[in-house]
């Protein structure tokens, strides 16, 4: 079972500078199909987790923007924040109680929770893992604040996977390249998906050929969405940037 949890909701910037090769006209559909992630010309972003309970053990994917202060690094005052603890606690779920936290890549929306503001980890029994290109590119990024806050800093609690390894039974790693170095999602049993920022717009999954502005590979990043429309058959989707499922 995949349950999205929502750290927290603020404006990244204009739909037309983050996805360069789209219209107004292009967007027309989808701001009625998808109001509640547009504002004006800007795009209303939710950052999301995921809570997986399939297995013998409690997988935390991603952990957010994290404590007041690292979102507004880089985008404005978000309208909500630190959501990620509560979501967690409404569902009885201590940090404690996680296992296993993935990182599906080390976007600072990705990683914010993994410490809290004194510097010890959040989830203080949870095995840190990430695919061994992330690591290198955290290690290669060590001079931004994010990553020596929130993954250099966990040293020897980090551990690397990589693609088709079963994490815990029914959950597999799934690489889905393109966005950023190491860039990895799940796959949970035979029913759900985690595709992480490998489609960040659900619009993308109509349109895979529309690039995305921080995709560090664009075309890349293209052919991994089109290859999870191919591959997914009638699975549930889950996206990073989206509050719900989307079936196929």
């Amino acid at each position: 079972m995949v349950e999205p949890l929502c750290d927290g909701v603020g404006l990244l910037g204009p739909l037309d500078e983050l996805f360069p090769d789209t219209s107004e006209e292009d967007w027309l559909p989808y701001r009625e199909r998808y109001p509640e992630l547009i504002s004006g010309n800007e795009w209303r972003l939710p950052i999301m987790c995921f809570l997986v309970r399939e297995g013998e053990q409690t997988v935390l994917v991603d952990t957010g923007a994290g404590p007041k202060g690292l979102w507004t690094e880089w985008a404005p005052e978000p309208e909500s924040q630190e959501g990620l603890l509560r979501e967690l606690s409404a569902r009885d779920v201590e940090p404690e109680d996680i296992d296993i936290v993935l990182m599906t890549h080390v976007h600072i929306d990705h990683v914010g929770w993994n410490v809290r503001d004194d510097g010890s980890p959040t989830f203080p029994r949870a095995r840190h893992l990430l695919h061994e290109d992330a690591l290198e590119a955290a290690r290669r990024r060590a001079d931004r604040a994010h990553i020596q806050r929130c993954v250099l800093s966990l040293k020897d609690r980090l551990e690397t996977v990589v693609d088709g390894e079963e994490i815990t039974p029914g959950v597999t790693v799934a690489a889905l390249p393109g966005h950023d170095d190491g860039h990895i999602g799940l796959r949970v049993g035979h029913h759900s998906m985690i595709v992480a920022d490998a489609v960040p717009h659900p619009a993308q999954l109509d349109r895979p050929e529309w690039s995305f502005g921080h995709d560090k590979e664009p075309q890349r990043a293209i052919d991994t969405r089109r290859r999870i429309l191919d591959e997914s058959g009638h699975m549930l989707i889950y996206m990073s940037h989206f509050q719900s499922g989307w079936h196929t």
